[in-house]
């Protein structure tokens, strides 16, 4: 460290002699950025032998002064906007004159944005900011932001180094997503390498804008499969301000408005509900199912199967019958009892 800071002093001697042997006079800093009624300070050297030395200035001049290389210029509150000092030295065959370069800058008193009524869905509308007593105004850079994101930025070509008022305007169309949302606007004074880092900033109070938009479902229609006892429609929607509901549908006794969103139903059939508010509206269709609709699929799978058991169950009957029909007929052909005995007692005689 001590080495490194001995050849930075070596080389900041060596560049000094260098520009000095081309000029009379030297001002460090060059360019000297100060807040209004902030100290100021700079110093003046020269690598000649002179006969004066000295600084003229509006606030702060030193009268000339003999056997010195270098004077400081010093203000403890700068208040003078087009303040030039000027370091003179008096040689033996001229004078030489240096001026030093000051920018006085201030902040804005005041950055404000306008109230803005509440606004209609994509209707054009104008925000202005206004900035109070800033300079120099040239520097100045007006961004606008909507929540934490910059929108654009404004700067200003005017020269004047005094304060002024200046205004800034950003055309906003908004949707029904910025309902509520911030806007803001920042001053920001762009001084350069020379100036404050960071560059000195101010920001206004932001305004919340409030959007009215028509009502708008996320899908127009809905199927529901009925179930046991009543069934509640839902007709929830996205209006500013809130919706009136009317409901329409064949078991309803003609329109029914009411202030809520759902509707406990006790048939099914078609519904319709209307969302509406000062600036539009927008219909969702309730179509409602009655369980029986699965009767017809249960019996088109169930029927078959029973038809079939039928004819099994009738095919197996008669089967049976033509088997119990047969046995009878086979069994009408053998002797009766009484023609068994005669036969018999015939067959006993024969033998004796």
């Amino acid at each position: 460290m001590v080495t490194l800071g001995f050849f930075r002093i070596v080389c900041l001697s060596a560049c000094f002699i260098l520009t000095a042997a081309d000029e009379d006079l030297v001002i460090t800093p060059s360019r000297l950025v100060v807040e209004y009624g902030a100290k100021a300070s700079a110093n003046c050297t020269t690598p000649h032998n002179h006969q004066g030395m000295g600084w003229e200035a509006t606030e702060g001049s030193i009268d000339m002064v003999q056997n010195v290389h270098f004077l400081t210029w010093t203000v403890q509150s700068l208040t003078v906007w087009d303040i030039k000092p000027e370091c003179f030295i008096n040689l033996a065959r001229k004078q030489s004159v240096k001026k030093l370069q000051i920018t006085v800058y201030k902040l804005p008193d005041t950055l404000s944005i306008n109230s803005l009524p509440p606004v209609i869905e994509d209707e054009r509308r104008y925000l202005q900011c206004d900035v109070q007593n800033v300079a120099p105004v040239q520097y100045l850079k007006v961004t606008w932001y909507k929540q934490q994101s910059p929108v654009k930025s404004f700067s200003f070509n005017e020269s004047t180094i005094t304060p002024v008022n200046v205004s800034s305007e950003l055309m906003i169309k908004p949707s029904r997503e910025d309902d509520r949302a911030k806007y803001w606007c920042e001053a920001k004074l762009e001084l350069g390498p020379d100036g404050p880092q960071p560059p000195p900033t101010m920001t206004s109070d932001p305004i919340h804008i409030k959007v009215y938009y028509k009502p708008m479902f996320s899908n127009d229609t809905e199927i529901i499969e009925a179930g046991d006892g009543n069934i509640m429609l839902n007709c929830t929607d996205t209006a500013n301000p809130p919706s009136v509901y009317t409901w329409e549908g064949l078991h309803l006794e003609g329109k029914k408005e009411v202030k809520l969103s759902s509707l406990s139903v006790s048939y099914p059939g078609n519904y319709t509900c209307t969302a509406s508010n000062a600036y539009g509206k927008a219909k969702k269709l309730f179509i409602i199912k009655s369980k029986n609709h699965n009767y017809t699929t249960l019996i088109a799978v169930l029927v078959p199967g029973l038809l079939l058991a039928v004819l099994l169950i009738a095919g197996y009957w008669f089967k049976f019958r033509k088997t119990a029909t047969g046995g009878s007929a086979n069994h009408s052909t053998a002797p009766s009892p009484s023609a068994q005995k005669e036969e018999g007692q015939e067959l006993v005689s024969a033998a004796i």
